[in-house]
């Protein structure tokens, strides 16, 4: 067992953005001031890992040719705002910013004490705020729910996320909603509604292409790589081995929708980079298949699904 020992650090992030004006690169003022707002003095911690290091330059969330020249506290701000972070390693002056994947693979080093793994203070989802069975995502200053099939709905001032039941904005066949307060309309040409969910339609072809020929032929047809970002939308498909619209291009790098948001539920253990190692990337890209998410190498010929642009 690993020996931890808390490092007494509540994250005073008024006073990081004072006293360094890197921190927020790339953010205007007026962002700065609505996220200086959401967040709470004391809203993370780290611990230290004593003597594990990290013995690659994968999983990192920051490219190694460009590093983050940090103080330690401004370190630890950027892992706690960057959801896909889970710990930090500071050496020598130098922030490195790290993935889960990565904390398996730390090794042993007696000599340094450099690794810190994030944790959050507040747990939004301790009053149980998710309805109809769904799944809670603590974050930063806020929570997310997974919703379970058959529901949708985003949080509200006093309605909760998860709370409206599919089934009650019905569309027939061929037709689709962009939303609960839309009427019903006509799919595009060779595109349909499947297992009665009516806010988008597909075309499915048991045609086999690969990641870049499937993604290619959904774009000539003014559609995009199926996307299935819910638990609803993934049963409409679930029995296909089947391309979704997510890829990266190095090792350990998250996997994201194209919009930037997390892919939740992969299957256990995955990411593997089966036929890979830390240091090469083989599975590139991902599938879904019987209620998970799995990586692949996007070489494989798989079912073509694409999903109409709303």
């Amino acid at each position: 067992m690993p020996c931890y020992i808390e490092i007494i650090v509540h994250l005073d992030i008024r006073k990081a953005l004072r006293t360094n004006t890197q921190f927020y690169w790339n953010i205007d003022s007026k962002v700065m001031k609505k996220k200086i707002s959401l967040e709470s003095n004391n809203a993370g911690s780290f611990k230290l890992q004593t003597g594990k290091d990290v013995p690659f330059f994968n999983f990192s969330l920051v490219p190694q040719s460009s590093p983050l020249k940090l103080s330690k506290i401004n370190c630890f701000g950027q892992c706690l705002r960057n959801e896909f972070c889970s710990f930090v390693v500071f050496k020598n002056g130098i922030c490195s910013l790290h993935t889960e994947y990565a904390l398996t693979r730390l090794v042993n080093n007696p000599s340094l004490s450099v690794v810190y793994k994030k944790e959050f203070i507040i747990n939004h989802c301790s009053n149980t705020p998710c309805m109809n069975g769904a799944t809670c995502v603590n974050k930063l200053d806020e929570y997310v729910c997974l919703c379970d099939l058959g529901y949708f709905g985003k949080k509200k001032k006093i309605v909760l996320s998860c709370d409206k039941n599919i089934n009650n904005y019905y569309c027939e066949t061929d037709y689709y909603r962009l939303n609960e307060t839309d009427g019903c309309k006509p799919c595009m040409s060779d595109f349909t509604t499947y297992n009665n969910y009516p806010f988008n339609c597909y075309k499915r072809e048991y045609v086999n292409r690969d990641y870049e020929s499937v993604n290619s032929y959904c774009r000539d047809l003014n559609s995009f790589l199926w996307t299935p970002k819910t638990r609803t939308e993934r049963n409409i498909f679930a029995s296909n081995r089947a391309w979704v619209n997510s890829k990266i291009t190095y090792v350990g790098e998250p996997f994201v929708w194209p919009d930037g948001l997390r892919v939740y539920e992969m299957g256990d253990g995955e990411p593997n980079n089966g036929g890979g190692n830390i240091y090469l990337l083989h599975e590139n890209a991902l599938i879904y298949h019987e209620n998970y998410f799995h990586d692949v190498h996007s070489n494989e010929p798989l079912t073509t699904i694409c999903q109409q642009l709303n």
